[in-house]
């Protein structure tokens, strides 16, 4: 019988990829064959999952859906959006339900997501060993217990906290000869490897386990891939071509950050990033630690000072003293929350709001050159942008400027997102209702839109 390792092999082979091993990397996923722009790479169910405050209902333990929500019945923990989720789920959660069932009010209250996930991959290794719940090769604990935990590397407070999570599992699931040490190691591994499941707009929405697609390794100049949620299925798409014998690379961290707060961020998966634009300085950094010269005749970027002056032009040397740049910054955020609620709510409070989704737009329309400069040229963050301003340009009446805009974000998120989701659908509906609404307007004489400034 094959081991684990070889039916990974196998059943990665049929998708074009192999594990093999990196230089100063450990494993990786290497293309067996070209992968081009917008093909799918990998896709991945996680070995567990569970949702952010699933205490509140903020969305399905299923599928992660945010609609018609319905809170188990005996638990009184999980929701689900429909009676196919919870089938779905069952051979799980009737075993997780009962422990759960059996906690007083205040011991719920301590099921945390990562609580909880640990809870749900305890009882689904179980299962599976007993074949209640089947296993694949990439759908099994075996890769979950190949993954780094660089326990060793982990500070000795952090050690302590593990522990404590490991007795509470222990609590909770009293019936289990549990290994505590074998716990706390696996909470580690959750730390350098659980992915934070995201919508298609990539707003949060849980966590999970993907055990082949943490075997991914991150470079922040120019990854040549990219991982986007569909629900709670992981998809890795190529942004660029990737040849045969050619490493996949993700980004695990924001990549648009200066490289000092890249270090930083990537100091939880225990490792330094190499990567060209790591190991010199970026003049990117001067542009993301910026903001814009006051002087509106000036294209220049104010950046720190180290004396008197908070950010001085490095054009045209006028300042700004810190507090006024606080404010700017407050302002742009509070704009920022404003179009974001707006445009998730479809509210039609625009009529009250006009001279605020302008300037909301002006904002909209400054990021995304900084965007395209610090970003690869297909990546989701530009394609949002677009979508973003398409949408406030849509409601503030620039039909032409809404369809340059949605046409430029279906550009680029039909390579990130594909094409068959939900939100993608929404977006190419759009998209030809501006093209419906241009056309109708050219060919009745109507004129062209007005410019927002």
């Amino acid at each position: 019988m094959a081991s684990w390792a070889e039916q990974l092999q196998l059943e990665l082979a049929g998708c074009g990829l192999a594990v093999a091993s990196i230089p100063r990397k450990g494993r990786g996923l290497v293309a067996s064959r070209t992968f081009f722009p917008g093909e799918v790479i990998i896709s991945q169910e996680p070995y567990v999952s569970t949702p952010n405050k699933s205490l509140v209902g903020s969305s399905c333990d299923h599928c992660f859906a945010s609609r018609n929500l319905r809170k188990c019945s005996v638990c009184r923990v999980t929701w689900y959006c429909s009676s196919d989720c919870q089938k779905n789920e069952w051979k799980l959660h009737q075993h997780e339900c009962r422990v759960m069932a059996a906690l007083t009010e205040d011991r719920k209250k301590m099921l945390t997501p990562t609580i909880r996930l640990m809870v749900r991959l305890v009882l689904k290794r179980k299962l599976q060993n007993e074949k209640v719940i089947p296993s694949s090769g990439i759908d099994n604990y075996c890769l979950v217990d190949a993954l780094e935990s660089h326990i060793l590397e982990v500070d000795e407070n952090q050690l302590v906290l593990y522990a404590q999570m490991a007795n509470l599992v222990n609590l909770i699931l009293p019936s289990l000869e549990l290994d505590l040490k074998e716990i706390a190691h696996t909470f580690s591994k959750f730390a350098c490897n659980a992915h934070t499941i995201c919508d298609p707009e990539l707003r949060p929405l849980g966590t999970g386990l993907y055990p082949v697609i943490s075997i991914i390794n991150h470079r922040c100049c120019v990854p040549n891939a990219v991982l986007i949620f569909d629900g709670r299925t992981a998809c890795v798409r190529a942004l660029q071509p990737i040849g045969k014998d050619e490493e996949v690379s993700i980004s695990y961290i924001e990549t648009a950050a200066v490289t000092k707060k890249r270090q930083n961020d990537l100091k939880q998966y225990f490792f330094t990033c190499t990567c060209p634009r790591c190991v010199k300085d970026s003049k990117e950094d001067a542009l993301l630690e910026s903001y814009r010269c006051k002087n509106q005749a000036c294209g220049g970027f104010l950046l720190p000072d180290s004396g008197e002056k908070a950010y001085t032009c490095q054009k045209c040397s006028i300042s700004r003293d810190e507090e006024e740049v606080k404010k700017m910054t407050r302002e742009i955020l509070l704009l920022s929350d404003k179009a974001s609620s707006f445009l998730s709510s479809g509210s039609i409070l625009i009529y009250m709001e006009l001279q605020g989704w302008q300037t909301a737009l002006m904002y909209c329309r400054l990021t995304i050159p900084v965007y395209e400069r610090v970003y690869p040229p297909f990546h989701p963050m530009i394609g949002l942008q677009f979508y973003t301003c398409g949408k406030l340009e849509w409601l503030l009446g620039c039909a032409e400027d809404a369809l340059r805009s949605l046409t430029r974000a279906a550009d680029i998120l039909r390579i990130t997102h594909g094409t068959n989701s939900q939100f993608m659908k929404e977006l190419f509906g759009k998209l030809e209702e501006a093209r419906a609404e241009v056309s109708f307007r050219l060919s009745s004489g109507h004129g062209h839109d007005e410019q927002i400034s």
